[in-house]
């Protein structure tokens, strides 16, 4: 896998953006072209300073690039932002564990993943993408979530940052940027990074095309604005499956986090199916249990699950770790295929009994 770097990867990063032309089905309408505004705060209480408005070029506005012009605009705002977004990203190990994180403060703050860090209060070592290494240890997080925050070792350097986004300002078929340290940090590698778009979006889960490959989780995911929105978290059978958690877990837990808290616990919500992966996507309902969500709500055997609140379902795993995000009592909106017919409906998720 090679770096995207400003001096290599030109012609490869034109030639990925035109066979993401495909991508034209993707229901999606670029009525805001400003980034919005969230205030999150450091550890003494003072805001970060909040993200610049940024104007996008016209080509990440389209559905699809029109053009090799708009190839290149798209290009040119890859490139621009490079250098800014690379210097943030880290490599995290922990023990024997390895991952990456990105850097949210000048103070050392850093988003990750929680299956990435562990449980607070473990030493982490931090290399950066200059080949300094540097210690710290973990705060709080969620490992429901996914969601964990680390802090390097108090010194008087000021890490170079990013901001982080609004989540309410990211939509489906908006372009991204992932980074990280795919397959584990490798000395005068940079983070490695790759363009996509948003497949699908909720409270709880960002879905994109955005390849993932073990090394990267706890890395950011970025708007074209530079701004991170997401932290990637776990990696699915299809390439368009890559599931990162949204910005805004972090920012609405952000006291927890800096707290060294641990919050989310196990959720006990239940559908009441089972089911086998497809040759063709989805899963089929091999049992539908009698007097359980699932059943009320009319899901019948046979039935090909295709999402679970617009997240496409490729196995059984999946789908129970999608379902154990929610609150019980939360309906749920959920597509599925009956014979030749594609239906949506929304399920009222039970609990499980003790």
């Amino acid at each position: 896998m090679q770096s995207c770097a400003p001096s290599n990867c030109r012609i490869g990063l034109v030639l990925a953006l035109a066979g993401l032309v495909i991508l034209g089905n993707i229901a999606w309408g670029p009525s805001d072209v400003f980034a919005q505004t969230t205030v999150v705060r450091k550890p003494n209480g003072k805001p970060l300073e909040p993200p610049a408005l940024k104007r996008l070029p016209a080509a990440l506005l389209k559905r699809v690039p029109e053009s090799i012009a708009d190839l290149q605009q798209i290009e040119d705002r890859v490139q621009s932002l490079v250098k800014q977004i690379t210097a943030c990203t880290v490599a995290l190990r922990v023990g024997p564990a390895q991952g990456s994180g990105v850097l949210v403060s000048a103070g050392g703050l850093i988003l990750t993943a929680a299956h990435v860090s562990g449980p607070p209060g473990r030493r982490i070592e931090i290399a950066l993408p200059d080949g300094s290494v540097a210690f710290g240890k973990t705060l709080g997080g969620s490992r429901v979530l996914d969601a964990s925050l680390v802090k390097i070792d108090g010194s008087d350097r000021t890490w170079p940052f990013v901001k982080m986004a609004d989540i309410g300002g990211i939509r489906q078929g908006d372009w991204c940027l992932v980074t990280g340290h795919p397959g584990g940090y490798v000395p005068d590698r940079p983070p490695v990074i790759r363009l996509g778009r948003v497949v699908a979006i909720t409270d709880r889960l960002i879905q994109t095309d955005c390849e993932l490959v073990g090394g990267d989780s706890g890395g950011p995911l970025f708007d074209m604005r530079g701004q991170v929105i997401g932290i990637n978290s776990r990696i699915g059978e299809d390439t368009s499956l890559n599931l990162h958690v949204p910005i805004g877990v972090y920012s609405n837990n952000w006291e927890r986090l800096v707290a060294s808290q641990t919050f989310g616990d196990q959720s006990r919500a239940f559908l009441g199916v089972v089911g086998e992966p497809t040759d063709g996507g989805g899963v089929k309902l091999t049992k539908i249990w009698s007097d359980q969500p699932a059943e009320a709500a009319g899901m019948e055997v046979g039935d090909v699950l295709l999402t679970f609140e617009g997240v496409t379902v490729q196995s059984m795993e999946q789908l129970r770790e999608l379902v154990e995000e929610e609150d019980p009592g939360r309906p749920v909106r959920v597509t599925l295929r009956r014979g030749q017919e594609v239906l949506e409906m929304f399920v009222k998720l039970g609990s499980r009994e003790e």
